[in-house]
């Protein structure tokens, strides 16, 4: 991605660098809430729960939005499907540990899978415009599809914001109100919108491919420290 923009407000101050910090934070106060908080027997501290979880609803829409100007200014497309199913492969024990305290969870997978399913969706979507607009309808679908059938993280309402993102990528008026429409069902998550309109199309300080993986990698790494504190706290 360009690290210049030319089409950016004065109150658009917000790089992918920030965006990708705001997510990476709010999904750890999310998890933490779910493996620790919720665990706690001090009343005092699970009542901190939801607040957890509702912090939480930011990040996913953030990580769509950032999924998708990725697909846009990537240089490499399949590597960037490699990455998402390597580390979704590798995050799945952790997940799964979080989840249900076992290593085996057949009936949820990651939300690496999620936004997996949703970069081959416009992928194909974008290859099926090529020959017929209403043929990006099926591939849409299929993507979702896939989701659902795989029980991924956010399902097939992940995949369909993602099209969504994809679709008004360059109305962003429609693309608000196409997403905020898409996310009633989970509206705290709404408010992601805030940092996502903020955002002035920059790159930021986040460079090269050690600061890239790091992101890749904190995913796994910060479930199976929330999994191992909650047995050391908990016993579960």
């Amino acid at each position: 991605m360009d690290d210049k923009c030319t089409a950016t407000r004065p109150w658009q101050i917000f790089s992918s660098s920030t965006l990708k910090l705001i997510a990476v934070v709010s999904m750890f106060i999310d998890h933490f809430g779910l493996s620790i908080v919720y665990w706690s027997h001090d009343v005092d501290i699970v009542r901190y729960y939801q607040l957890c979880r509702d912090i939480g609803r930011i990040a996913f829409p953030i990580y769509c939005f950032l999924l998708v100007e990725g697909f846009f200014y990537t240089r490499s497309r399949v590597r960037y499907a490699a990455n998402l199913l390597l580390f979704g492969l590798l995050s799945e024990i952790p997940f799964n540990l979080v989840l249900g305290a076992s290593v085996w969870l057949p009936g949820y997978q990651n939300v690496f899978f999620t936004l997996l399913c949703g970069l081959l969706a416009i992928w194909g979507m974008e290859k099926a415009r090529e020959k017929h607009l209403l043929l990006m309808v099926p591939v849409a679908a299929a993507g979702m599809g896939a989701a659902y059938l795989l029980h991924t993280d956010y399902d097939f309402r992940g995949v369909l914001l993602i099209v969504i993102l994809y679709l008004f990528h360059a109305l962003p008026v429609l693309r608000f109100i196409c997403g905020v429409l898409c996310l009633s069902w989970e509206w705290k998550a709404i408010f992601a919108w805030i940092p996502i309109t903020l955002y002035n199309g920059e790159r930021g300080w986040m460079k090269g491919p050690v600061i890239k993986y790091a992101f890749y990698i904190f995913y796994p790494a910060h479930l199976l420290l929330l999994a191992y504190l909650r047995y050391r706290l908990f016993r579960i």
